[in-house]
């Protein structure tokens, strides 16, 4: 089973990785006078501000007591996230001039992607506690060797007309 903490982990990673992402270049602009580079931070002035914003919320949902609450927040602001990445990633903006797609956009979605599922890997495990289907086993086997064979008191009954034979 994952370490408890592994979906605290695996989020907080993935939000470090959104604020990275932000700094990473999102487009390679072909302008006449050659290619210019834009940030994610350049690029939108909103879209910055929700994946910034996004990014400290997983974080802080990683540091809080882990109620299912929390859980499926931090899951739910990393498929938001990871959403509002990728239409940018399939629409990218209308310019006048070329736009192609560049590394840091690829980087914010696997930190979204992240985010989320390191909210999943917890809920998947509260629930599982919270019914039960994780409990630990109810009887443990007996030790192995000599007292691990049962052996019967009496033979095996058999069919009328058959006849015991040893080595057959």
């Amino acid at each position: 089973m994952l370490n408890p903490n592994a979906g605290r982990a695996l989020s907080a990673a993935g939000a470090i990785l959104l604020l990275i992402s932000l700094a990473l270049t999102w487009y390679h602009v072909e302008r006449p006078g050659g290619v210019e580079a834009a940030t994610g931070f350049e690029s939108f002035p909103r879209l910055r501000w929700i994946v910034a914003g996004g990014a400290v919320l997983v974080i802080v949902s990683a540091l809080l007591r882990q109620t299912r609450p929390a859980l499926i927040a931090r899951a739910v602001l990393g498929v938001v996230v990871g959403a509002l990445i990728l239409r940018r990633i399939i629409d990218p903006p209308d310019l006048s001039s070329p736009v192609v797609a560049q590394v840091g956009m690829y980087v914010g979605l696997v930190g979204a992607v992240m985010a989320a599922l390191g909210g999943l890997v917890d809920t998947g495990r509260e629930i599982a506690v919270a019914t039960g289907l994780a409990r630990s086993p109810r009887a443990e086997l007996p030790p192995a060797g000599s007292g691990a064979v049962t052996h019967f008191d009496r033979q095996p009954e058999r069919a009328p007309g058959a006849t015991a034979t040893r080595g057959s």
